[in-house]
């Protein structure tokens, strides 16, 4: 095999990944992420050779981008609120909408000692990102998936936070560990099963879709989330949880019918304007 250096590599790469109705531009993006360089040093070094395994390496990605793997999971991470973290095919890509889920959280609950569990955390973006927040509320994370579970652990150990991670159904694992929470967040699958046909293939084919569709029209888990409160939740507690753009009339309307004392709640809009965070307290 003949010889090549980098700019040959990366002018390889925007051909074929134009060739197959992919930004060209990734061609750069997939050259630095994979290899750790920064922009300057691939103009610096662009007549440098590349090493044979390398570019096998290389070439492998950008027909990987090519059939239609998301970017993220060709380069085993994903950036999320400014931060690292690796994903894997077992967790889903964090959204930029969770950011503001996040950023929510933050703002409406104090750093005083309080329990605040993730339920659902995938990746761990949600706890890990609290965690570097706040130095005296303790956070837990819960994941069905043993697979999810070691990525989101790998991803605490990586930004040198603590997070308790159980294992298990929603909030089965709380109850076996005796955990009452003052905050419980949960970014759970909500998508109805009958919207597959309309979803981007990509995202069918290589994201998990026990973290994606929920039944009964996407709000099975969060009847699920809301009707378990009283094992796990203490009374005034709080319940914050990403939605659906179209869910929040059916999910204000199952909230107050279980828990009619319920009077403080609310639904907030992301960036888009899209009804995104569902939120309340929980009287007990």
């Amino acid at each position: 095999m003949p010889s090549s250096n980098y700019g040959e590599a990366i002018r390889t790469g925007r051909e074929k990944l134009s060739g197959c109705n992919q930004e060209p531009g990734i061609a750069e993006l997939l050259m630095s992420d994979l290899f750790s360089m920064t922009k300057t040093e691939l103009m610096l070094g662009a007549r440098d050779e590349i090493p044979a395994a390398d570019k096998a390496h290389y070439d492998e990605a950008v027909g990987r981008v090519c059939a239609g793997e998301p970017y993220q999971y060709v380069v085993g991470f994903s950036w999320f609120y400014g931060e690292k973290f690796k994903v894997t095919e077992d967790t889903l890509i964090p959204r930029n909408e969770t950011e503001e889920l996040v950023l929510f959280v933050l703002e409406h609950e104090s750093d005083d000692g309080r329990t605040v569990v993730d339920i659902g955390t995938g990746t761990g973006v949600i706890p890990v990102m609290l965690q570097k927040e706040w130095s005296e509320n303790t956070v837990i994370a819960t994941d069905i998936s043993p697979a999810a579970r070691q990525v989101a652990e790998e991803n605490a150990a990586a930004h040198g936070v603590h997070i308790t991670f159980h294992e298990g159904d929603l909030y089965e694992p709380l109850i076996r560990a005796g955990v009452k929470a003052d905050v419980i967040i949960s970014n759970p699958p909500y998508i109805s099963k009958d919207a597959t046909a309309i979803m981007t293939p990509s995202v069918i084919r290589h994201e998990p879709h026990e973290a994606l569709f929920a039944d009964d029209s996407g709000l099975g888990m969060y009847k699920r989330l809301i009707d378990g409160l009283p094992d796990v939740l203490n009374a005034g507690g709080r319940v914050y949880c990403e939605i659906g753009f179209d869910q929040k009339a059916p999910l204000l309307e199952y909230l107050l019918e279980k828990w009619p004392g319920t009077d403080h709640y609310g639904v907030v809009k992301d960036i888009n304007q899209q009804d995104r965070i569902f939120y309340f307290t929980w009287e007990g």
